[in-house]
């Protein structure tokens, strides 16, 4: 394998199994970062299985085996802005791709959530 490769967790899974997954997910270590090594063997697979977000892992080639380099996660984020916050034009283009709810005054808008590790 030369250069990199990413692969989608949830496929991943499907291919070869979660208790395989799980012991790849083992081998990876991110010293700098603990919460970005807990989040990939604790939360990720379950995440994945919810639908709250897609894990894909990116695997480079060392001493001729793949092995986890690292990962990104693609997740819906909601925001909320209140609507007298906004001019009249902004309004019109924001209920365009959001739903307003009429009871607190906020439009709900959803955005995609890209988080690199």
């Amino acid at each position: 394998m030369t250069g990199f490769k990413i692969v989608n967790l949830k496929i991943l899974i499907e291919e070869i199994g979660e208790e395989p997954v799980k012991e790849l997910l083992s081998n990876f270590s991110c010293p700098l970062n603990k919460d970005v090594e807990i989040f990939l063997k604790q939360k990720a697979i379950e995440f994945s299985k919810q639908g709250l977000s897609q894990t894909h892992l990116v695997f480079a080639s060392y001493k001729g085996n793949p092995e986890i380099v690292g990962y990104f996660c693609l997740a819906n984020k909601y925001i909320t802005v209140q609507r007298e916050k906004l001019s009249k034009t902004l309004r019109k283009r924001i209920s365009k791709f959001s739903v307003l709810d009429q009871s607190v005054g906020y439009y709900c808008l959803s955005s995609p959530l890209i988080a690199q590790h």
